[in-house]
């Protein structure tokens, strides 16, 4: 990486000290804690947690957690049981023991202590006990329900499944998070607890978007933390597209094809900034099983299959009304070539089920799509021994051709499908209507923050209208019994010209929770507890998610995050939070001249190194800076994982943003050898530049346009 060629003196006006300006810690000013603790000789009432508890009856006294405690498995189900496999999609699940393991690397994140993990029928008041057949005592629990005690025989957990008992830790989890760190109390009692809907699902677009894998595994610590059981990954798309008449370059446009085959008849389309390899989906859905969810793979055809058309442009629809990105399903050579992409692929994938996505395709086309599904629905039974789902589209696509009803639906968007039409054919149907759960990054047709209080006090999965909730014609039952459940779905249409990877997880995390709580537990605890006292618990435990990095919100004792003067002669912090850089490289502090104190010298190979990866909006960043001489194109001043600051870029002089690839030039030109001044700020909307204490430029990070159009 080549950089600056600088002189850089550390100052913000008059104090002399560069700094990253923040607010504190978020959550520092949240009164938040667990009920426990009882003083009055009363019953401990409800705990809060995310879902809230179905059923709970409160004891006196606290149960507390220490270093000793063990968690200890029964080793008559440490291997599971065969209802492990039974209900969920994915082959060879997570058994007791693997769950017990993930509990104990996450209270180890929460509390610091490494609790032993045992195998043993004994166990005492201080341990954590798991152990199954919960089914025997309460048969109504369902296949992920548990029950919880917290008494003065220890902790007990009696689930149903291994995952049910997993669950079950993570209200335990949720429980430590809230209460007093200089005991972890929690309050005794007993829970019964378990979810009214079978799937409850988190979607996301990782075709549009980079995401490394990195990132894929700390979604998956956040939804499981809420109790989501379906992580539905969709793995291939391009932009919107109009038809080829009006899109004549449409070959050339970006498509995103996230896995890396081996095989060269299929190694072609995988992309070169981010695609995943057999053996990282192998690691990555041993990773999901351990926390308790189901990874639905998508591969999305004859639509948004612009991946394979650009390289075989004669299977696209041949004539300038269709789009590009449409496989020309009156070729025979795309049903055989989508017949050899999934036996190819399929064998990747643990799920027993597949989604084929099929919507948004040629409307004059509807019984051909219909077949195409129905053919698809057969050719993975036969050969796969697997079943399919689809995204909603029987609408858009009319014909006399009848979906097959085995086929799961999710159903998206009322003029694609509808739903009480689904489902009085026989037809399985998820409710991932749009707008309500649909996020898209910088859009201006959904959301670009889901409104999780408008989620938590009007959605539910049986409402697919939520401004007409009591309209049987467009609502089911809630007890529907092929109502499936729910979730919510993050779209990257904009590409990765929108958001930085810190900022996707920012939109993702806010409304998870109020969606679990709906999935879980439905309207029970909602209804009596207003959004505005649930939100203060809720962020204290979004922010505290363990095996979560993506947050990037150092603590902070005051304003300044980090703050280097260099007067010591070295790059120690001035904030008092003890975040002091190192020189590398080279890079050395010498005497700046001209009354401005100290600075550090830069070479092109050298730099300043922070314990600090990124930092999240709201923030300021400030320092002088002195040019040696002309620059190299693209020359870095700072830089993250999320982006970095160009003193100029490949065809202007300016100081330039980068981000994800694309650049944002500003109206500043660095005079050379001149100190000079530039300061920004940023608030996820815009990022304010300031050249010399004065307001210069405004850059926004979204682009008006759709994307490509």
């Amino acid at each position: 990486m080549r950089r600056v060629s600088i002189v850089l003196l550390a100052a913000l006006v008059a104090a002399s000290v560069a700094g990253i300006v923040a607010s504190p810690v978020p959550g520092s000013g949240v009164v938040a804690s667990q009920p426990s603790k009882t003083s009055c000789g009363c019953a401990n009432p409800t705990p809060f947690v995310i879902p809230s508890l179905q059923e709970w009856t409160g004891s006196k006294g606290d149960w507390v957690l220490s270093k000793g405690t063990r968690i200890v498995i029964d080793p008559a189900y440490a291997k599971g049981i065969p209802a492990d496999s039974e209900h969920t999609f994915m082959a060879n699940p997570a058994s007791l023991q693997q769950y017990a393991a993930t509990f104990q690397s996450d209270i180890k994140q929460v509390t610091g202590w490494d609790l032993q993990v045992v195998v043993s029928s004994k166990h005492c008041k201080d341990d954590i006990f798991l152990t199954l057949g919960a089914d025997a005592k309460d048969p109504d629990l369902g296949n992920e329900g548990y029950l919880l005690d917290i008494g003065n025989q220890g902790i007990a957990i009696r689930a149903v499944t291994s995952r049910g008992a997993f669950w079950a830790t993570r209200t335990l989890l949720q429980m430590l998070i809230l209460a007093d760190e200089s005991d972890y109390a929690l309050p005794k009692g007993s829970a019964r607890d378990f979810p009214n809907y079978g799937e409850r699902k988190f979607m996301q677009d990782i075709a549009r978007k980079p995401i490394p894998m990195s990132d894929l595994k700390e979604y998956v610590a956040l939804t499981s933390f809420y109790k989501f059981n379906t992580y539905h990954i969709h793995l291939n798309d391009n932009p919107g597209m109009q038809n080829k008449a009006t899109n004549k370059d449409w070959a050339s446009l970006y498509s995103g094809f996230r896995l890396k085959s081996d095989n060269p008849a299929f190694s072609m389309y995988a992309n070169n900034d981010t695609a995943y390899t057999k053996q990282d989906m192998r690691e990555y859905q041993d990773f999901v099983k351990a926390r308790g969810m189901d990874l639905i793979p998508e591969i999305d055809t004859p639509a948004h299959s612009l991946c394979f058309t650009k390289f075989h442009p004669e299977w696209s629809i041949q004539n300038t009304t269709a789009r590009g990105d449409w496989l020309d399903l009156g070729n025979q050579e795309v049903w055989t070539f989508i017949e050899n992409l999934w036996t190819e692929f399929v064998g990747w994938f643990d799920s027993s089920e597949i989604s084929i996505g099929a919507d948004e395709y040629d409307a004059t086309k509807g019984d051909l799509a219909r077949k195409f599904v129905n053919h698809f629905h057969d050719y993975f039974a036969t050969n796969f021994n697997r079943t399919i789902r689809m995204w909603g589209s029987d609408v858009k696509l009319p014909g006399t051709i009848e979906i097959n009803k085995s086929i799961h639906t999710d159903h998206w968007d009322w003029t694609y499908s509808n739903p009480v039409d689904l489902v009085r054919r026989g037809h399985k149907v998820s409710n991932l209507n749009a707008p309500d759960v649909y996020m898209v990054p910088r859009t201006q047709s959904y959301w670009d923050y889901i409104d999780d209080k408008k989620i938590y006090d009007l959605w539910l999965p049986h409402i697919f209208d939520i401004f007409d909730r009591t309209n049987s014609s467009r609502n089911l039952s809630p007890n529907e019994p092929l109502l499936t459940g729910g979730g919510f779905a993050n779209w990257n249409d904009f590409l990765s010209e929108s958001v930085t990877r810190v900022e996707l997880y920012d939109r993702v995390s806010r409304p998870a929770g109020a969606f679990a709580e709906k999935l879980w537990t439905g309207e029970k605890n909602t209804a009596n507890i207003p959004f505005d006292k649930w939100a203060p618990l809720a962020k204290k435990l979004r922010e505290n998610i363990p095996g979560i990095t993506l947050r990037h919100r150092p603590a902070s004792k005051g304003q300044f995050v980090i703050s280097y003067d260099f007067e010591d002669g070295d790059v120690k912090d001035k904030s008092g939070n003890e975040y002091s850089g190192k020189l590398n490289n080279g890079a050395k502090v010498i005497d700046a001249g001209e009354g401005h104190g100290k600075a550090v010298q830069l070479s092109p190979s050298s730099y300043i190194s922070t314990p600090l990866e990124s930092i999240r909006y709201p923030y300021a960043v400030g320092l002088w800076v002195k040019p040696s001489g002309s620059q190299a194109a693209n020359a870095v001043l700072l830089e993250s994982g999320d982006g970095k600051l160009l003193v100029s870029n490949g065809t202007s002089p300016t100081v330039t943003f980068e981000q994800d690839g694309n650049q944002y030039s500003t109206q500043i030109i660095l005079p050379a050898d001149t100190w000079s001044h530039i300061a920004f700020s940023a608030d996820g909307s815009k990022t304010s530049v300031f050249f010399n204490m004065r307001h210069t430029a405004i850059v926004n990070y979204y682009n008006p346009r759709w994307d490509v159009l």
